[in-house]
């Protein structure tokens, strides 16, 4: 199979390769979609996928992953049926089924799309992907709620020292000064070597179930990049509405001018290309 360069057409007047990327990601979306739909189990669009929908009608231009969210009640009934709804050429990644597979959202990959990502400390290859994020409930009252997702972010942290090399995107646009100095703090010590990653996730899910997300006001995707602005009213996600990506439809936040405000401010208006959020990506092969 002969080597791409993505550098040689990202963000150029020919990004060829980039949308041949997103297009396999469309199709990853509808395999997702499609088991949903079949077992009436909800989803949404988040982040830069929701993003995409509202202010590019699909893909956000750089953009080369994406993003869904689901209810817990709702994800846990997916662990279980997806990896045999599986369409040939598709799998499905969970850290409790997948011994080399450390991260604790889920992922549906494309198997015939292999992603050569250099964002992290040491390279490493990816089947292309879409991102499936658990929402859990928070406990009533802000200080409780607060306490709770700092309670959690400090497992959190634990659990990023112990896979630091391969999971954690050291190019990430907009962090804030303090990921900052934990990322340099990680760099250097190498603190997270002997701690076990599976141990760490098995914490944190206990940490996380404890409140129901049909009887929470609050939210939270847990694992989301935007830390604490991931805590959300419940209502911004409403009954859920269909808007329109690429060809397809697919779910989002049905308040998503205030959703999307609270990530992105004035979401409308482009950013400059050091701050577009992208991964470093050396090259892409495709097999039949």
């Amino acid at each position: 199979m002969s080597e791409k360069s993505w550098k040689a057409t990202y963000n150029q007047t020919d990004n060829s390769e980039l949308r041949k990327l997103q297009l396999a990601l469309l199709e990853n979306i509808k395999v997702f979609v499609a088991i949903c739909e079949k077992y009436g189990l909800r989803y949404f669009m988040i982040g830069g996928t929701m993003l995409g929908a509202i202010r590019h009608k699909g893909f956000i231009p750089w953009d080369d992953d994406v993003d869904m969210g689901m209810p817990r009640e709702d994800y846990e009934i997916f662990l279980k049926i997806a990896p045999a709804e599986m369409p040939k050429g598709y799998a499905f990644l969970n850290y409790k089924s997948n011994a080399n597979y450390h991260r604790y959202f889920s992922r549906v990959v494309d198997t015939r799309v292999e992603i050569y990502n250099n964002s992290n400390s040491v390279e490493i290859v990816e089947n292309a992907w879409v991102d499936i994020f658990p929402f859990d409930g928070l406990p009533k009252g802000k200080f409780r709620s607060r306490f709770h997702f700092w309670h959690m972010t400090f497992w959190r942290f634990l659990y990023h020292a112990s896979c630091f090399d391969e999971l954690v995107n050291l190019n990430r646009p907009g962090r804030p000064w303090y990921q900052q100095k934990v990322i340099r703090f990680l760099q250097v010590t190498r603190f997270g070597k002997k701690l076990n990653t599976k141990k760490i996730l098995e914490r944190i899910e206990r940490g996380l179930t404890k409140y129901s997300y049909d009887s929470s006001d609050t939210v939270v995707n847990f694992f989301g990049a935007y830390m604490s602005k991931e805590i959300i009213e419940k209502s911004l996600l409403g009954n859920l509405k269909k808007y329109g990506f690429e060809d397809s439809e697919f779910y989002g936040a049905e308040k998503y001018d205030e959703y999307l405000r609270s990530f992105y401010g004035d979401y409308m208006i482009l950013p400059n290309d050091v701050d577009r959020d992208k991964h470093d990506i050396r090259r892409i092969e495709y097999s039949e």
